[in-house]
């Protein structure tokens, strides 16, 4: 904990600040929703509650690993839970979960692409606490903030953000786009997405306008063959957001900047047909690969290493997507084959 009065100077102010996310009484008691969202989600920084009392600001740190274990995936094992049931009864068809996200408080968020439905969940009871209804299938998912959500809706040529308040699901805004949208996630006020036709990467504004771009090939770098099994997740290091890339078509993982330019490709024998993946601190990204003999793998980005962690012993066989609870210390994973109505769940060991 941190004490400045008034006749703390300015230099130890700014010393403090620099390591510190500071975040005004008034915003903080009025916006805590999107603080934490914010702060749960790139948990690589400080959050610094500011409470006034008399003279003094008092600073309560709350450090990443407080709020978010970390959890070094090329050293755990990996032991099956129950599995958790996601078909509800009015579903007409199996379950085909192409994204999923864990949110504040460990429930689960999953785009079913089948039933046409945004699904949430709570593992811990086992229950499907709502269901919402999109116009059409979605695809990719990603986590904003202030309790919310974006789908991808490919074939709508659009973005449905959604509210996530109370247990409930409901419907907001639109975002038209120019394009097939699959893959995406939230950088900066930014949606980053992955288009098929015309095939690129984008930033697109709340809007739907493409504030930077860059094609499908890239300086004599592919960056996907198959858009439409292409996930995209953002990562902080060093303080500056990185973006990753996963593509079946190429078998490669891509690393861009925040201007989108590449930075690093990786590839492997373990990375056969990667799809889903998902940033876990460290440096760390947790991959699936869809049919391949390593379903389940961890990419070490500093060393481009890769470690297997399930196959197809584990009677995985076409893997789509990955997702973490820190705090439970859990992994997500489901599977296409014959285990599309339940989510598989495993305890890091």
């Amino acid at each position: 904990m941190f004490l400045f009065s008034e006749r703390q100077t300015t230099q130890d102010f700014h010393f403090i600040r620099k390591y510190c996310i500071i975040v005004w009484v008034d915003c903080f008691s009025k916006n805590t929703t999107n603080l934490h969202s914010d702060v749960y989600y790139h948990y690589e920084y400080l959050l610094l509650k500011i409470i006034t009392k008399q003279q003094y600001f008092i600073f309560t740190g709350l450090t990443s690993t407080q709020q978010l274990p970390y959890i070094d995936f090329t050293k755990v094992k990996l032991s099956r839970n129950a599995d958790i049931k996601i078909k509800s009864a009015t579903d007409r068809h199996g379950c085909y979960i192409t994204d999923l996200a864990v949110l504040p408080g460990d429930l689960l968020l999953l785009a079913d692409i089948n039933n046409q439905s945004v699904k949430l969940v709570d593992p811990a009871s086992g229950q499907l606490l709502d269901q919402l209804q999109l116009p059409e299938q979605p695809r990719g998912l990603c986590l904003l903030p202030g309790d919310r959500a974006a789908v991808t809706i490919p074939n709508k040529s659009m973005i449905q953000t959604i509210s996530v308040t109370m247990k409930k699901l409901s419907l907001q805004n639109v975002i038209n786009v120019n394009g097939e949208c699959y893959g995406i996630d939230y950088v900066n006020y930014y949606f980053v997405v992955c288009f098929q036709n015309p095939a690129m990467l984008a930033f697109i504004d709340n809007k739907g306008k493409i504030y930077k771009s860059v094609p499908i090939h890239y300086i004599n770098h592919t960056l996907f063959k198959q858009p439409n099994y292409t996930c995209i997740c953002v990562s902080t290091e060093n303080t500056s957001k990185v973006i990753y890339v996963s593509d079946w078509g190429t078998s490669t993982i891509t690393r861009l900047s925040e201007e989108l330019q590449v930075l690093q490709s990786f590839t492997d024998p373990a990375l056969q047909d990667p799809c889903g993946l998902t940033s876990v601190g460290g440096g760390q990204l947790l991959v699936v690969n869809c049919g391949a003999r390593y379903t389940l793998s961890v990419l070490d980005v500093s060393t481009g290493q890769v470690t297997p962690l399930l196959g197809q012993e584990a009677d995985l066989r076409y893997t789509c997507c990955v997702a973490v609870s820190h705090t439970l210390g859990i992994v997500y994973v489901t599977d296409w084959f014959k285990y599309c109505n339940i989510i598989r769940q495993y305890t890091t060991n």
